[in-house]
């Protein structure tokens, strides 16, 4: 007897086990599929600073550079002096709604002045979106996210 009830303990066992994970498969739904489109017009970006660009090598930081998603699209680990202009484009890649550029920028360990940094996004040399950061005090590194929706039309804010 016991023979037969330790089969079909182990039957039972396995043949549950068996349904339950039949079951589990039958729900699992498809992956889904993101469609991205690309937004019209020709994408460039401007970087304009009131301090030279120097790289950290303690920390290793570059002097200059911009994340666009999970690209770096500009990077820079020699000295920018202030007066040479960073014009990044034409961009790849960007996306029909919100995108986001990422901007760090490292200065003088020495420098005794408030740094500013302004980006300004174009499309099609017509300028989208512009914002600016300043240095915190005892910190050398800039950063910030610069975000804009393609969508958003540059010309209805300049209507005659």
């Amino acid at each position: 007897m016991r023979p037969f009830l330790a089969i079909l303990l182990s039957s039972l066992l396995i043949g549950g086990i068996y349904s339950y994970l039949s079951f589990s498969n039958s729900l699992r739904r498809p992956p889904l599929t993101i469609e991205v489109t690309e937004a019209d017009g020709i994408y460039s970006l401007e970087i304009e600073r009131t301090f030279r660009c120097v790289a950290d090598p303690i920390l290793e930081e570059p002097s200059l550079a911009v994340q666009f998603g999970t690209k770096q699209i500009y990077i820079r680990k020699d000295e920018v002096p202030i007066e040479e202009p960073i014009l990044i484009g034409p961009i790849k890649g960007v996306e029909k709604g919100e995108n986001e550029f990422l901007i760090t920028a490292t200065m003088d360990e020495f420098a005794e002045t408030l740094g500013v940094i302004k980006v300004t996004v174009f499309r099609d040399k017509i300028p989208l979106v512009s914002q600016m950061f300043s240095s915190e005090s005892g910190l050398t590194s800039i950063s910030g996210p610069v975000v804009f929706n393609s969508w958003e039309s540059s010309s209805a804010s300049h209507q005659h």
